[in-house]
């Protein structure tokens, strides 16, 4: 990934480091923007007490997930369950996350965007297809392809068959005090 980075932003300079343990001094960041990957850390209290240590007084720290627990009928969850507890794993609550980074001085503001809908089983089907959602790489082989033969049959005893889902975006301002 870094290697596509470089080929296609030439004015940045890139670092491969663990988010707990990163190569910068004290006070170094104005600010640090996270999208989709505080789902990835192994080390999440240690990744934010070392977001803490490089930003900078008065910076600001941006997370944007997914919240996982506001959106139980989202339809990867229906044709692959366990895919739920695999999230459940990884995903904080809305909660932990306001209070681990108001324990490490910084003023917070969480808010979710919720969305309910009807989605297309076809479209939806494109992206399980692809395995390209993280959590699809977490279940099993047998769990995965039994949820898209699920998916590839309603689509074929009903082209235009849909589920109604809901979709839940975290987003997270945290400003370093």
């Amino acid at each position: 990934m870094l290697k596509i980075a470089r080929e296609k932003v030439t004015n940045a300079n890139f670092v491969n480091a663990l988010a707990e343990n990163m190569p910068y001094e004290p006070n170094y960041f104005d600010c640090i923007v996270n999208n989709y990957a505080f789902m990835h850390f192994t080390k999440k209290l240690e990744a934010l007490d070392e977001i803490t240590r490089v930003l900078k007084k008065n910076g600001l720290f941006k997370m944007h997930n997914i919240a996982i627990h506001e959106m139980k009928n989202w339809w990867v969850y229906k044709y692959f369950p366990s895919a739920y507890d695999e999230d459940l794993k990884r995903y904080w609550e809305k909660d932990r996350i306001f209070n681990e980074l108001s324990m490490r001085g910084f003023e917070v503001e969480i808010f979710i965007e919720y969305k309910l809908q009807a989605a297309k089983v076809s479209e939806l089907l494109k992206y399980a297809e692809n395995r390209d959602i993280s959590v699809l790489t977490l279940i099993s082989d047998e769990e995965y392809y039994k949820g898209l033969e699920r998916m590839r049959n309603e689509v074929s005893n009903e082209p235009e068959a849909k589920v109604v889902c809901d979709f839940a975006e975290l987003f997270c301002i945290g400003i370093k005090l």
